[in-house]
């Protein structure tokens, strides 16, 4: 893991979050090193000295604390939030588990899932934590691909697990990488959890230098949207993303080539091109509005020069002040601010020249990218498009 942060569970207070007959439960295993840090656990939650608990807890350097206990208190810390307690709630009504009662905190919800299967508490976590990714890679079949979708089956989720985990190990990152696979009707979604680069950092405990040594736990993410065949991509490095593209082209559709790089998808020439016409969205249902916030221009010259224009609605600004965009500048990105249909708060969306585009919640892309390629921002929207529907 990355980071140990007990925010939940330092002090007594954030301890009370959680049930003490569930809470024992949790510690009952380590009951012998909270005894050897004066804490002794009772039979009756009543008796709970939470105080002495978290003493105990706190008084223990991070390296001398359980690993299992670390993972336990991580894991229940991440997901006692209202966010984590309606992802654990979904996911225990299809494992078709029992929790006790109505009056459940997010802490109590978290720990009793943890208790009852820790590997669900561990899937949920993921997909909340990689859902939240906001920047994606974007990738289209092949030209001349026959576009027919089979649904992945268990051997072809199973060999890509084992060929992801394959590639980590090979490059350094250790053992036990996993890939969940999420089946959401037009969007598959393949959540890689994997270790990072081995890290040591100076420590030190009661006054004393010394060396942490750990594999930091991180995600990736990879969608793909049945309706347009979109393959996006978020993860770390250039080299893991390429990995991701090759390996679901390989095991999933069969290719390993199936997704091509794209370095050229989205243009913004429709900006200079048509202006504010480009930010028509009437005929996107659920858009109420798309206003250009931010442009990044480059001008070049020998001094490589960069402009930035930013503004309530910067065409709007240009056009006041009687002036255009450069006709031999590169737009680089562009920022807009997206109304929903729906009376939600506006959220920005950034879109690079390149491949590259930014939303502030993840769910929001196909909307976006619904309009993007209305408006032309997107290449070889036609031929996608028509695929998409040849293979519907």
């Amino acid at each position: 893991m990355s980071t140990l942060s007990f925010r939940r569970f330092t002090n007594a207070y954030a301890l009370r979050e959680v049930d003490p007959a569930a809470l024992i439960e949790l510690l009952r295993p380590h009951a012998a090193h909270l005894a050897a840090n004066g804490a002794m656990l009772p039979t009756d939650p009543d008796r709970l000295d939470i105080e002495r608990v978290e003493v105990a807890l706190l008084t223990t350097s991070v390296g001398e604390l359980p690993i299992d206990l670390l993972d336990a208190l991580w894991h229940i810390h991440e997901m006692s939030t209202p966010a984590g307690m309606e992802s654990l709630l979904s996911a225990v009504e299809q494992a078709g588990l029992n929790l006790p009662h109505d009056h459940l905190a997010p802490a109590d919800i978290a720990t009793r899932v943890w208790l009852a299967d820790a590997e669900l508490l561990r899937r949920c976590h993921t997909e909340l934590s990689v859902s939240r990714r906001r920047s994606f890679e974007t990738f289209v079949p092949a030209k001349g691909t026959v576009l027919a979708w089979v649904p992945p089956g268990p051997e072809k989720i199973a060999a890509l697990d084992g060929a992801v985990a394959a590639w980590y190990s090979a490059n350094r990152r250790g053992l036990g990488a996993r890939v969940l696979f999420f089946d959401h009707g037009d969007e598959l979604r393949f959540l890689v959890r994997h270790g990072g680069p081995y890290r040591r950092e100076g420590s030190l405990d009661d006054g004393k230098p010394g060396c942490v040594r750990y594999r930091p736990m991180a995600h990736g993410v990879v969608t793909f949207n049945r309706k347009t065949w979109e393959l996006r991509i978020n993860g770390g490095t250039k080299k893991e993303r390429t990995a991701y593209r090759e390996l679901v082209g390989q095991h999933i559709f069969g290719r390993r080539d199936m997704f091509p790089p794209d370095p050229d998808r989205y243009d913004l020439e429709p900006l200079r091109a048509v202006g504010r016409r480009s930010l028509v969205c009437t005929d996107v249902g659920g858009l109420a509005s798309v206003r250009l916030v931010e442009l990044s221009l480059y001008v070049g010259g020998p001094y490589h020069r960069r402009k930035v224009e930013k503004a309530d609605d910067v065409l709007v600004a240009l056009e006041a002040a009687g002036e255009t965009i450069a006709s031999d500048s590169l737009l680089t990105s562009a920022t807009f601010e997206v109304r929903f249909a729906d009376g939600r708060k506006p959220r920005p969306v950034t879109i690079r020249h390149g491949n590259t585009a930014s939303y502030t919640r993840d769910d929001d892309a196909e909307l976006i990218e619904s309009f993007l390629r209305r408006r032309g921002f997107v290449k070889g929207t036609r031929e996608v498009a028509h695929a998409a529907l040849a293979s519907a």
